[in-house]
């Protein structure tokens, strides 16, 4: 870039410039960038600089100087280290604690059902309510969760199948107002994700599990 200026401050001040492109960034009055926004407000302030273009590598000596000793800076000037924004070190530290934590959650031997349906982590919830919370972890009043922690001696229902989630949303006799089309097994995780993912579905659900949780010993065999 060279700069051609007079004498008086009242006369205008050129600067000529090869970088087309960023002659023209600096004309988009939608731009965004902070660099862009400067310039152009000191340009509406200062009437008397003008930016103007030329052609690169043609010959112009104020140019051709510029170019030069904008080689000489990057390989013959002194480096310096500029410390980084705050905002910087934040954005490290989440991306590096999302893929550690992504890592732990694809090779981590528990919540395995849970991962079929969010297998990306994120710091965002999901926007899952208690009930539905417990019906995809399995972690309710269930006869085969319950049994996990030795809470039961079996993980049988009253009707003599085995007490889990799907159960009761699709054969349990006491819970037949709330029932859902029972899935095969290839469908098992898209029947769950239509179900998480429709409004109707989703209250059905809720009311399901109240239910479950409000008449817990309809649902479960005598423990002996």
């Amino acid at each position: 870039m060279a700069i051609k200026a007079a004498s008086s401050l009242h006369r205008p001040i050129k600067i000529w410039t090869d970088s087309l492109s960023s002659l023209m960034a600096i004309l988009n009055p939608k731009s965004h960038h902070s660099i862009v926004r400067e310039i152009q407000t000191l340009l509406l302030s200062h009437k008397h600089i003008h930016l103007r273009w030329l052609k690169a590598h043609v010959g112009y000596l104020g140019n051709e100087c510029a170019d030069q000793l904008a080689k000489e800076a990057i390989t013959k000037g002194n480096p310096f280290f500029l410390p980084k924004p705050l905002s910087y070190l934040k954005a490290e530290i989440k991306s590096v604690a999302l893929s550690i934590w992504q890592g732990n959650w694809d090779n981590g031997e528990t919540g395995r059902s849970t991962h079929d349906i969010v297998p990306k982590v994120s710091n965002k919830p999901v926007g899952w309510n208690t009930e539905e919370i417990m019906f995809v972890t399995g972690h309710g009043p269930f006869p085969s969760y319950l049994l996990r922690f030795n809470l039961r001696t079996h993980d049988n229902c009253s009707c003599g199948e085995k007490g889990d989630p799907i159960h009761y949303a699709t054969k349990f006799p006491f819970t037949l107002s709330w029932h859902f089309q029972t899935p095969t097994v290839s469908l098992k995780l898209q029947w769950l994700k239509n179900i998480l993912t429709n409004n109707f579905s989703r209250t059905r659900l809720r009311l399901l599990m109240h239910f479950l949780c409000d008449e817990n010993n309809l649902i479960v065999e005598n423990n002996n």
